[in-house]
């Protein structure tokens, strides 16, 4: 725009000269014949651009002008373009013809005939720049295909050329996936008719094209998408028939039962104890590519682990599948419900088999019936569960802690007063921010809690979530000075057994216990 504003300022001064200076000069009989002046030599024509100059001239004559008649020159013929016969001022006529103009324009013509019937006729040339075709992209191969399920399967190179009539001023790439595209690289170039570009991408699952742009000289884009077909396999399915968790003891053979398929075929099996929050390999059995197995392979587990993992592959980096069963060795683990001293001998319908008195050695609960009928029943419950005052605050006490054994419901043999036997059972609460009750294993237990700080038999303010460490009195059953842990589930809300008594409750108490070594 700039150029053609500059080229016509310096025509509109040539042309105002040239018609200045020869309209004030005297006629006479031998009056000059007409003259017609271009101000350029050429006209220079780019079909690609939008602001082509107009064919301009000046065509003088003293006698004045009768007709000026313009013609096209193209490669096959003359073309009449147009006639003037009607003048401002017939001694000078400024010619300016916008033309649409053509490939096939090879020069304008202007014939000028004077009140004499005399006729010049010059010749502007005109040069062509034809319409160049846009950026042309070209891949090979047309489309990238990568088969999971070949024997060897080869991602292949990415190969294409762009080439331009115009030139090219830049070639864009993006990679185009299922969440959209994201730039993949930019070559930036100074009119070159030709840029290749061979690299090596490793597409993956979700990928579905890579996209070209390329913008040549003139601003003129092509884009265009090389296919991409990435055929992904299923990932192994892999089953655990031990849903529940493992159950063992330390050092001895445990069956890891499991059924898997696989559509690309079993290549590896992988077990792994999981032990302080770390994978450790247990087993690993190489396979032979089966479809389907069903196997239980035996390892041992120690008394520091949590969990079972087991890791299927069928060959493909990332395309494993595992999973994982929670593991209890050397311990035993329970969920008890246990009821307040309101209801300890009789219990509720609401929860049945809550009773007053728990024991570890059994995990379950027991009536005050149960505990006043013999030492032997005494000894087999370690602590009882109360519920203080209007607000019900819950609390745990070991049975040498008698000083609301009066509160609790009577048995119809006899009063909690009246038990033989009375375990020392004691409590603390352990910090739940530092203790990982969850992963919580047997070694665990022993290195991080010392029995001397689990002393009191009385234990308040805990609620649901708390995680409680209990040791067991010397006359247990289940064994003196033993040390577990218990996280508190769920307590019933007051009221929510009998509207008229909140005291009434029911804990539900989740507890790992140690076995005896």
């Amino acid at each position: 725009m700039i150029r053609k504003i500059y080229t016509l300022l310096i025509l509109g001064i040539c042309l105002g000269f040239m018609a200045c200076s020869d309209d004030n000069e005297e006629l006479n009989s031998a009056a000059s014949e007409p003259v017609i002046k271009f101000p350029m030599e050429q006209l220079d024509v780019d079909l690609n651009l939008v602001d082509n100059l107009p064919v301009v001239a000046v065509i003088k004559s003293e006698l004045g002008l009768k007709s000026v008649n313009m013609q096209i020159k193209t490669n096959t013929e003359t073309i009449d373009y147009k006639t003037v016969t009607e003048f401002f001022n017939e001694k000078s006529y400024s010619l300016s013809e916008e033309l649409a103009y053509d490939a096939t324009y090879e020069a304008f013509i202007v014939n000028a005939v004077d009140k004499l019937n005399r006729t010049v006729t010059a010749t502007l040339p005109i040069s062509v720049t034809d319409v160049v075709e846009r950026p042309v992209i070209v891949f090979d191969p047309a489309e990238i295909i990568y088969d999971e399920m070949a024997e060897n399967p080869v991602m292949p190179r990415t190969t294409f050329k762009v080439t331009s009539e115009a030139g090219l001023k830049k070639v864009e790439m993006f990679l185009v996936s299922a969440d959209g595209q994201k730039p993949s690289g930019t070559a930036t170039l100074s009119g070159e008719n030709e840029y290749e570009f061979d690299e090596m991408i490793q597409y993956k699952e979700g990928d579905k094209g890579f996209k070209v742009k390329a913008e040549d000289a003139y601003g003129y884009t092509t884009i265009a998408t090389l296919p991409v077909t990435y055929k992904t396999v299923p990932v192994p399915v892999l089953e655990l028939k031990n849903t529940e968790p493992i159950n063992a003891d330390s050092g001895v053979d445990t069956e890891i039962p499991m059924h898997v398929t696989s559509v690309r075929g079993v290549k590896e099996i992988v077990i792994y104890r999981i032990e302080d929050g770390q994978d450790v390999e247990a087993l690993r059995l190489k396979q032979n590519g089966e479809k389907e197995l069903d196997i239980a392979p035996e390892i041992k587990l120690t008394n520091n682990t949590s969990a079972v993992k087991v890791v299927v592959s069928d060959g493909r980096e990332g395309k494993e599948v595992s999973a994982t069963v929670k593991a209890y060795v050397d311990m035993v683990v329970a969920t008890v419900q246990i009821a307040s001293q309101a209801i300890a001998n009789s219990g509720t319908d609401k929860y049945p088999g809550a009773l007053g008195l728990l024991s570890l050695q059994d995990m379950k609960t027991y009536s005050i019936d149960y505990a006043i009928a013999s030492a032997e029943n005494a000894s087999n419950v370690d602590f009882k569960f109360y519920c203080f005052g209007g607000s019900a605050e819950p609390r745990l006490y070991g049975m040498t802690n008698t000083e609301k054994d009066k509160e609790f419901q009577a048995g119809s043999t006899g009063k909690l007063t009246d038990i033989k036997v009375k375990n020392a059972t004691a409590f603390a609460i352990l910090d739940a921010g530092n203790f990982n009750y969850d992963d919580a294993t047997y070694k665990y237990i022993k290195d991080n809690i010392l029995a001397s700080t689990v002393s009191s038999t009385k234990l308040t303010g805990f609620d649901a979530g708390s995680i409680i460490a209990f040791r067991t009195g010397n006359t247990s059953v289940s064994g003196g000075g033993r040390v577990g842990i218990m996280k508190v589930i769920s307590i019933s809300a007051p009221k929510e057994i009998d509207s008229s008594n909140a005291t009434k409750r029911v804990m539900t108490l989740e507890i790992k216990f140690p076995k005896k070594k």
